[in-house]
């Protein structure tokens, strides 16, 4: 028992000694941290101090390796001059005759620089880090919708490609007073060459649009638009609605696929068929030069009746069919030069003259379409310019197109009528949710150059 007990003391007093160095220790560390002055509010003061700079030491270097990157790329735009090539927009920009030749060399595999135009601008960007300007990339626009960019390569040469920009779709909706011409000021707000000819289409019946519309007539066309993030129009789709008011009155039709067609027509806003047998104008943007009726003759000298009607329009413009039939002749004839003449139901006949050329399979016994392309506009045989002398027949009995009232195509009746009035209702709340949000016509595309009319005999 006795030495048990003296080992318990033993034990306690080695407690006592642990306990005593942990004391001390403390006490001198306590001592060390009073003198070094970490309890008090100035090394508080001195961490944040040091935190502080080297955060500003941080911002200084990010600040200057980020402004050295800058100034290190340059870029640059310009525009295309006037007969200008790209290798000369480039070399202009400041790069080499071989960096040039190099990006051209990759963009001619996704684009065709000879589409560039006068004014359009190019992008062109640079790096500066070894004091020189090297030629990095190019950027332009191919067209709306669509951008060509050509980036440096890690092996030194150029890669190109063709990026197509998001596009979004519209109901888009022009109203507006004609200004110098209907297809002028329709593609000046918009439209393009497709949304003008459906309108000449839709009115080709009973509109001369050289001699019936005027400065000032209104117009409106309805129809699905894709664009651009520049607002220019990409592509277009259907056409929902056309109207045009004129001297001789105000007319509207609406797009309908009736039941058991394979495309849609025109109606007015009662069913009936905008078509009629036979086109007034079996040509699209001609100037009508002479009408039907005695004149003097420019030619020949003297007055002679002019049994038909000639339109004045560029060599090449295209000539259409005024109705559905079969060619009972198609070659040169005369006087008439190249020509055609179509045997049509009910007696009538149509004749063209003047072609400069016909259309691919245009022969004798060939069935036509009304609205196809048979020839384009020319000046060959008894002629002292470009135009289309155009004839109607009845019977043998030369008629006067201009005047000539023919029936019109098929009337929707029943379940079509029913079907198509929904469809009209359906277009005129979309004209009317497009008319308060766009109450006035404003450009929404890019510009397209307007073809002039030829001159005429």
């Amino acid at each position: 028992m006795r030495a048990e007990f003296a080992h318990r003391l033993m034990e306690a007093r080695r407690g006592l000694t642990a306990f005593g160095l942990m004391a001390a220790t403390a006490v001198v560390g306590l001592g060390l941290a009073w003198h070094a002055g970490l309890f008090s509010g100035a090394a508080g003061a001195a961490a944040a101090e040091i935190a502080a700079q080297r955060e500003e030491a941080a911002r200084r270097a990010e600040h200057r390796a980020f402004t050295e990157v800058y100034l290190a790329h340059e870029a640059r735009e310009l525009r295309v001059a006037n007969g200008e090539t790209l290798v000369g927009v480039l070399t202009r920009a400041g790069a080499t005759s071989a960096e040039a030749n190099a990006a051209l060399a990759s963009i001619v595999d996704v684009y065709n620089p000879r589409e560039l135009r006068p004014g359009q601008p190019i992008s062109l960007f640079f790096d500066r880090s070894n004091g020189g300007a090297r030629l990095t990339g190019v950027a332009f626009r191919s067209e709306p919708g669509a951008s060509v960019t050509a980036n440096r390569t890690r092996a030194g040469g150029f890669a190109a490609r063709e990026v197509l920009m998001p596009v979004t779709f519209e109901i888009a909706r022009i109203a507006a007073p004609v200004e110098t011409s209907l297809y002028a000021s329709a593609l000046q707000l918009g439209a393009t060459d497709r949304e003008v000819a459906a309108l000449a289409d839709a009115f080709a019946y009973d509109v001369d649009f050289q001699r019936d519309v005027r400065p000032g007539d209104p117009f409106e066309i309805v129809f699905e638009r894709y664009y651009d993030d520049e607002g220019n129009t990409v592509r277009t789709g259907n056409m929902l609605f056309v109207s045009l008011e004129t001297g001789r009155g105000s007319r509207k039709f609406y797009s309908f696929i009736a039941p058991g067609d394979a495309r849609p027509d025109w109606y007015d806003e009662n069913g009936h068929s905008a078509r009629r047998f036979l086109m007034k104008t079996p040509i699209n943007g001609a100037r009508l030069s002479s009408g039907y009726g005695m004149r003097r003759h420019p030619i020949l000298g003297y007055s002679r009746m002019h049994r038909g009607t000639d339109f004045a329009a560029p060599t090449g413009t295209p000539i259409l069919a005024a109705g559905d039939g079969a060619i009972v002749r198609a070659g040169p004839y005369g006087s008439y030069g190249n020509y055609i003449r179509i045997r049509h139901a009910n007696g009538y006949e149509t004749s063209y003259a003047h072609m400069s050329r016909f259309a691919r399979g245009m022969r004798s016994g060939v069935r036509v379409r009304q609205g196809q392309v048979i020839g384009y506009v020319g000046t060959t045989g008894r002629s002292t310019g470009p135009h289309l002398h155009y004839e109607v027949m009845l019977r043998g009995r030369q008629m006067n197109p201009m005047t000539l009232r023919v029936a019109t195509g098929r009337n929707l009746e029943g379940r079509a009528l029913e079907l198509f009035m929904i469809e009209r209702e359906r277009i005129d709340t979309l004209r009317q949710v497009r008319a308060r949000e766009t109450p006035l016509a404003e450009p929404i595309g890019e510009l397209t150059p307007v073809a002039r009319d030829a001159s005429s005999p």
